[in-house]
């Protein structure tokens, strides 16, 4: 009777999971992509963003990420950037459930090329020469982020942002992207 108990005892402790010995990363890795408003509101731009983040403990997480802008509505032919974040979020209640929501801050620093039409040539009524004007400029600024992201698997998630981004040289970048997200 004493082997029999044991035995059961044994097995029904070998079938508990052992929370212990699981391994999670506190890495994850998102790609994005949405619609912005450049400039000063005359630019509406398609977004890609990559992003990798770092959980540093279940309130706070750090995140650095690449965006790439393109325009070809508003005030120019044609607009594009190319824009580093670094960024720290707050997740106020929790990011250790199956949902997190978490807002946050950080540095960004962007390039924006414009293009536009300079002049323009005609003979008869037909368009026969087009010179086109590059500008580019560049600045710092600071972004403000609410985002909210909800796990599909154990490792896989999907999620929305909503952004904005004043810059030092008077310029704004706000937006929404929709993401998809790999625990590492």
């Amino acid at each position: 009777m004493r082997t029999k108990t044991l035995l059961i005892i044994t097995l029904i402790l070998f079938s508990l999971p052992t929370k212990g010995q699981e391994k999670t990363s506190k890495f994850d890795f998102r790609i994005g992509s949405g619609v912005s408003i450049l400039g000063t509101g005359d630019m509406i731009t398609l977004v890609y963003e990559n992003e990798l983040n770092y959980k540093l403990n279940n309130y706070l997480t750090s995140s650095i990420s690449i965006n790439l802008g393109r325009s070809n509505y508003g005030v120019f032919e044609t607009s594009s950037f190319t824009q580093g974040n670094l960024n720290i979020y707050l997740s106020p209640f929790k990011n250790n459930k199956r949902t997190d929501f978490r807002i946050g801050t950080g540095l960004t620093r962007y390039s924006v090329s414009d293009a536009y039409i300079f002049s323009q040539t005609s003979l008869n009524g037909k368009l026969i020469y087009t010179e086109y004007q590059l500008e580019t400029r560049n600045s710092y600024g600071i972004n403000f982020i609410i985002e909210r992201s909800s796990y599909i698997t154990d490792k896989l998630f999907a999620g929305v942002r909503l952004y904005t981004q004043p810059y030092i040289n008077g310029d704004i970048n706000t937006g929404i992207l929709i993401n998809l997200g790999y625990k590492l």
